[in-house]
């Protein structure tokens, strides 16, 4: 049983730039595999694993957004190189994270503060609360993942795989149930706020609003495709990413 809360996703290698990836709610770190292979060599990716999943099954799963956040902080000297630029990359419920640690990072005036955000699939907080943050029950919580596309079908259809992802899957739904934006904001850090164009759950003018949590610059970047559009258009993200943290003359993705 692993507890660690930072992985590398790559070998370390000549990147210029740091990324630290938050999962979405029910997902893990092992879900920006396909991205930190697509920012390789340019980029160097590490992602957040949660507790209560994956290799980290038998342990008790975060009560609230701080426990993650203090972990991450208290992990980041570790794992990352206070020499080299840290953006921040979360989607949706991860989007929410990766805001409030830039926001921590700020606040402690550390060597790790970020140089950028990349805040993909959900709606500002300015906004408020979201309805589909209250789901509670088990049919409900299986609905909105079929409605969503995150979750294969055939893991939804299965009543066996469907008791292992789903422990996951509640524990964060509770933890975007307790989430309230405090009315905090970041001091001039960029934001790239990325979304799909048929999300079900966030309009492309709920994202944009992003833009008045910070005052450095910020641009939204909408992408074809639904809450999961990540998934189908990893390189693209990717050529977002590289476009805002490295000089173009450097990165090689497709």
């Amino acid at each position: 049983m692993s507890s660690t809360w930072i992985r590398r996703l790559r070998p370390s290698g000549r990147g210029t730039a740091q990324l630290l990836c938050f999962p979405y709610a029910g997902g893990a770190a092992s879900g920006y595999s396909d991205l930190a292979h697509a920012l390789s060599p340019d980029v160097e990716v590490f992602a957040v694993q949660y507790p209560g999943r994956q290799d980290r099954l038998r342990e008790a799963p975060a009560q609230n957004f701080q426990q993650i956040i203090e972990h991450v902080l208290e992990e980041l000297p570790s794992h990352c190189d206070p020499e080299k630029p840290l953006a921040l990359f979360g989607h949706s419920m991860g989007a929410l994270l990766a805001f409030e640690t830039g926001r921590c990072l700020q606040q402690n005036q550390t060597s790790f503060a970020p140089t950028h955000l990349f805040l993909s699939g959900r709606a500002s907080p300015s906004l408020g609360r979201r309805p589909s943050d209250f789901l509670r029950s088990e049919a409900a919580l299986v609905a909105e993942l079929r409605r969503l596309g995150g979750a294969d079908r055939q893991v939804l259809d299965d009543p066996e795989m469907l008791e292992l992802v789903m422990p996951s899957v509640r524990a964060d739904y509770r933890l975007l149930m307790q989430y309230v934006w405090d009315q905090g904001t970041l001091r001039d850090c960029p934001l790239t706020v990325l979304v799909g164009e048929e999300d079900p759950v966030v309009m492309v003018r709920e994202a944009d609003q992003w833009r008045t949590l910070t005052s450095g610059l910020t641009r939204t970047v909408p992408f074809s495709g639904g809450h999961f559009y990540l998934i189908q258009q990893v390189q693209q993200v990717a050529k977002v990413i590289l476009s805002a943290l490295v000089p173009p003359l450097t990165w090689t993705a497709a």
